[in-house]
């Protein structure tokens, strides 16, 4: 049984949940940003609650290391480096538009799309990156103003 604890802090909303073998068993999600320090550790003892768990029983934690909120991103990171190093378990970073991208990639069924996953950068910018269906990066990941020319280049070669 591979028991893990995923902890997204990065965005405007966060989430929590527990997987069990690449499966939520369970997940708490908190939308207001300003809350996220609050919200973290009150729902991770909810969950395990919730699923008859115990904190030890942990296999790994799985964190968003970004591109997000700096605030954010502190408090996820800290809290998964944290739990980590008290349970003896590993730490799995991985970033946000990967997160994204594979959610996305979930809900296609087209083997040669490209995915794009965006975060809203502020001051007209994105964070954004481009893979493939295997999630493959194409571009690596980047704050860009988005224009017409933005994907040009990588859409002309795919076609």
């Amino acid at each position: 049984m591979s028991l893990i604890l995923n902890i997204d802090t990065s965005q405007e909303t966060a989430s929590v949940s527990v997987a069990e073998n690449g499966k939520i068993l369970n997940s708490k999600t908190n939308s207001n940003q300003k809350d996220h320090a609050s919200f973290l550790h009150q729902n991770i003892q909810t969950l395990l609650k919730e699923l008859s768990l115990e904190i030890k029983q942990l296999s790994a934690v799985a964190v968003s290391n970004g591109p997000g909120s700096y605030t954010g991103l502190r408090v996820g990171i800290s809290s998964a480096k944290g739990l980590c190093y008290a349970l003896k378990i590993p730490l799995l970073a991985i970033g946000s538009l990967k997160i994204i991208a594979h959610d996305a990639i979930n809900q296609i069924d087209e083997k040669d799309a490209i995915i794009c996953p965006m975060i809203d950068a502020r001051r007209m910018e994105v964070f954004t990156t481009l893979f493939n269906y295997n999630l493959e990066e194409l571009l690596e990941g980047t704050a860009m103003i988005l224009n017409s020319e933005s994907f040009k280049p990588i859409l002309e070669s795919k076609i």
